[in-house]
């Protein structure tokens, strides 16, 4: 007679327990999703699977091992989620489902527009892994669909007339099965000397709330176009009391810790502060997988997840969702530029958030990602080692160079600032220039793709800093 596991009474909590009797295995999970992690955590420890990479071959090889029968494996993160901006190739996000199942992540998030686009293809594969769904991001606008109000502009929140329009057209939306969250942002443009925007903003995540009972919402506290009044909460305002918080600060500079990013920093801490008061949580939004503000200068970022993970933790924070955006060649783009592998790279910062997010140790991570290199593991470890020391400081240009980052001199007109990129940029060429890199035409697996990405970045870091250069001569 097995013994029943003792689970926390939530089931949306993901946790499993394996337990062995004579030749056979019981999977035990707090929910059918966690019975199918319990299912990927077997297959990884008896057959030797990693799925660390869509390039990567699997070979299944049997090995002996034993559960610990009174073990319950239970993720760090609850939520543990990746955000696809808007990416409609069907053929990717296949793909990153299937994996995500694999990794124990438990939630995907799509805008409106996106999810209208790829819902016929996606819905059924999400929903037989037991995944959740988020919706929303920045729909604001597609929702309105055809109102007065311009792309261009903020959306208004002091104006009733179009609320009870989007929440009806939210309503529209089949979510008994398979939407489990609701996330709609304001429009992704800064606001100016308005006190109370996040206020109205928030109340109306609470109007949504108030009609969407079975749901969860939230609102987001994020600095778009750099605006502190919309990730900071004013000194009057605590946060809600119905809908939750997910907090997404643009622009970090993840060469160094968070709490260096001191008003970040500090914003979040009184964030988690009035949650946990109002009984409410915070959920950290990060990037390490946007290709739009990492750029084509893209780090691994592995061992600031697990850093990342660790601060988030030490402050009483157990959601995280990461950041999906594709790469996209600029105008006049070369050969390289097209052949670039951006879905495998920023899988590789994913794997390790997923991994991390559900509380496996460092150290098996690391071994497990380093394994698909086979004799050449050594070496890449040496090598994406080097390109996150290096490269992880290029997103600090963010913020200073807002709205353009440090990869578009052309976009820009000189200032002072230009000596002190050109001379980042030179460090980072000398510190990359001694890494193996070859220019494969064919990248069919991961040591292919990480030469190609090594020689790839060095050819980049050359290409900026004679452009730079060149504004900087033009200014002369």
């Amino acid at each position: 007679m097995l013994k029943q596991p003792i689970f926390q009474a939530d089931s949306s909590i993901d946790a499993f327990q394996l337990m062995e009797k004579e030749c056979e295995i019981y999977i035990l999970g707090s929910n059918p999703r966690s019975v199918l992690f319990g299912v990927y955590h077997a297959c990884k420890k008896l057959f030797g699977y990693k799925w660390v990479s869509f390039l990567s071959k699997e070979k299944a090889e049997c090995q002996t091992h034993r559960f610990e029968p009174a073990r319950i494996h239970s993720g760090l993160m609850k939520r543990r989620g990746l955000v696809v901006e808007n990416h409609d190739d069907t053929a990717f996000l296949l793909k990153l489902i299937d994996w995500a199942g694999k990794h124990y992540i438990n939630e995907l998030f799509f805008t409106f527009m996106l999810w209208d686009k790829v819902r016929g293809t996606v819905e059924e594969e999400i929903v037989k892994r037991g995944l959740s769904i988020t919706l929303g991001g920045h729909s604001m606008h597609y929702l309105l669909n055809g109102t007065a109000l311009s792309q261009k502009e903020q959306v208004d929140f002091t104006d009733d007339s179009w609320k009870s329009l989007i929440i009806n057209k939210i309503k529209d939306y089949d979510t008994k099965e398979s939407i489990n969250r609701i996330s709609l942002w304001p429009a992704d443009i800064g606001i100016e000397g308005e006190q109370h925007f996040l206020a109205r903003y928030m109340e109306f995540t609470e109007q949504i709330q108030k009609q969407l009972p079975e749901m969860e919402v939230e609102h987001i506290a994020y600095n778009a176009g750099l605006s502190w009044d919309m990730l900071e909460l004013p000194d009057k305002l605590e946060s809600s009391k119905t809908v939750n918080t997910l907090f997404a600060f643009w622009g970090r500079n993840y060469k160094q810790p968070f709490f260096k990013e001191e008003r970040a920093y500090e914003a979040l801490q009184k964030w988690c502060h009035s949650a946990k008061a109002n009984q409410m949580q915070v959920t950290i939004f990060e990037y390490y997988s946007d290709h739009f503000m990492l750029g084509d200068l893209f780090p691994p970022l592995f061992y600031r997840v697990r850093d990342d993970m660790e601060l988030y933790s030490s402050l009483g924070i157990d959601n995280m969702v990461n950041l999906i955006v594709p790469y996209v060649p600029k105008e006049n783009a070369n050969e390289k530029d097209n052949l670039y592998p951006w879905e495998s790279l920023q899988l590789m910062n994913s794997y390790y958030f997923a991994r991390t997010a559900w509380g496996d140790a460092f150290e098996d991570i690391e071994a497990d990602f380093y394994s698909i290199f086979g004799k050449k593991q050594n070496e890449v470890k040496k090598v994406l080692s080097k390109m996150e020391s290096v490269l992880s400081g290029v997103s600090k240009w963010n913020i200073p160079l807002f709205p353009q980052r440090l990869i578009d001199p052309e976009k820009m007109e000189s200032d002072e600032k230009d000596r002190f990129v050109i001379a980042d940029l030179k460090n980072c060429k000398k510190e990359i220039e001694t890494l193996a890199g070859i220019p494969n035409q064919k990248i069919d697996d991961p040591y292919t793709m990480i030469s190609f990405y090594v020689h790839y970045v060095r050819e980049k870091l050359d290409e900026y800093l004679v452009k730079w250069n060149q504004k900087k001569e033009c200014k002369r």
